[in-house]
């Protein structure tokens, strides 16, 4: 027997439900260092009027496929040589 997950926003100040991909979430930090995070619906935040109050968070860490596993392969400054050809240019030879 199968299940399925539901998932509905319900804004933390009026328990109104909030559609899909329509919730804000704020971030507060308190004086004592604990944060709390609340859903809120837009018309909530645009009654609260704090669009354009506060800082952006910046994204921090490292970018995805900036991994060490680049960084190991070869970053240490040197260039590898290209091998030569039993001829000996330095181009394959043609066949």
């Amino acid at each position: 027997m199968g299940t399925k997950t539901i998932t509905m926003y319900v804004s933390d100040l009026d328990q109104s439900e909030i559609p899909g991909g329509k919730a804000y979430q704020l971030s507060i930090r308190h004086p004592d260092g604990s944060t709390q995070q609340l859903d809120i619906s837009a018309q909530n935040y645009k009654g609260l009027k704090l669009e354009g109050l506060g800082k952006m968070a910046k994204r921090r860490g490292r970018k995805p496929g900036s991994g060490t596993a680049k960084a190991a392969a070869g970053t240490t400054g040197t260039r590898r040589r290209r091998s030569r050809s039993t001829n000996g240019s330095a181009k394959p030879a043609a066949s």
